[in-house]
């Protein structure tokens, strides 16, 4: 996969002038549905108001959030037009996250060539994008890109877009729900038992470990000399398809370089063929739970 050294403007998107760093990358024939996907073994105001404890919904046990919309983020450390879309995607998780919105930031591998190889990218991550861009009819892979909810695909620094999407989602009733339940085992193994009511047994279930409060000096491709502020940065991350009795227990192991005590669990179902989030719910990940 050959990267293409330059951004280039998307511009007048929901009436605001937008820069995306469009990268074009051919479509490949493979998928992020199947088998198990490993993430990298390396290392203002508020948006709206937050919900109550009473929103929580019986998918939620021991402090897990409620069937939740799920808000992903494409990006880079080797894009320049990232930071913008990392600052939303920071304030979306601050701000919105008692309202039932997972944000998760999924580092892409296919700037690394540029100059500064991304610590928190994976093949897996790229794949999983290209995934999406095969389902939503996108021509091509670029940073920073949104999706919410598996269905709205948009330039990530488009706040605008992205606050009425997610409103959009959260105004539709999940499809499906998961009871979660995690722990922190020997070493530094997370298993997480879980529980899906409402999906079908050819659904996917996506396990991922995602951290809060990165603080990255980059020293050298486009982002050289700058200071990077990321949050809920996927550290790990595992896909299965749901067994018959959409129930079981996953184990996923987090980076050495991965904090622990600023991570936390989020688990979500997705229909394979049209990448449309069923439901979801996270937990928080602590030492000695």
């Amino acid at each position: 996969m050959t990267a293409v050294a330059r951004c280039v403007a998307v511009l007048a998107l929901g009436g605001l002038g937008v820069v995306g760093c469009k990268e074009r990358l051919p479509q490949t024939a493979s998928s992020g549905e199947a088998g198990v996907k490993h993430g990298p073994a390396v290392g203002g105001s508020p948006m709206a108001a937050a919900g109550s404890e009473d929103e929580k919904g019986g998918a939620a046990e021991r402090g897990a959030a409620p069937p939740a919309v799920v808000v992903e983020l494409f990006t880079s450390e080797g894009c320049s037009s990232c930071p913008p879309a990392d600052a939303i995607l920071r304030r979306i998780a601050t701000d919105m996250a008692g309202r039932g919105v997972v944000a998760l930031s999924f580092h892409v591998d296919y700037w690394n060539g540029l100059g500064w190889p991304d610590p928190f990218s994976a093949p897996a991550y790229t794949t999983r994008q290209e995934a999406y861009a095969r389902a939503l009819g996108g021509s091509g892979l670029y940073t920073p890109e949104m999706v919410v909810g598996g269905r709205d695909a948009f330039v990530g620094s488009d706040q605008s877009h992205a606050l009425a999407s997610i409103e959009k989602a959260l105004a539709r009733p999940p499809a499906a729900s998961i009871t979660l339940e995690a722990s922190v085992e020997a070493g530094r193994t997370v298993a997480a038992s879980y529980v899906v009511r409402g999906a079908g047994t050819g659904a996917l279930l996506h396990v991922a470990i995602a951290e809060r409060g990165i603080v990255s000096h980059v020293a050298r491709g486009e982002n050289a000399g700058r200071t990077l502020q990321h949050e809920n940065v996927v550290r790990a991350f595992q896909t299965l398809r749901l067994p018959s009795t959409l129930r079981g227990r996953v184990r996923i192991e987090l980076p050495a370089s991965a904090d622990l005590r600023r991570s936390m669990l989020a688990a979500f179902v997705q229909e394979p063929s049209s990448m449309e989030i069923l439901g979801a719910a996270r937990e928080e990940l602590a030492p000695g739970e």
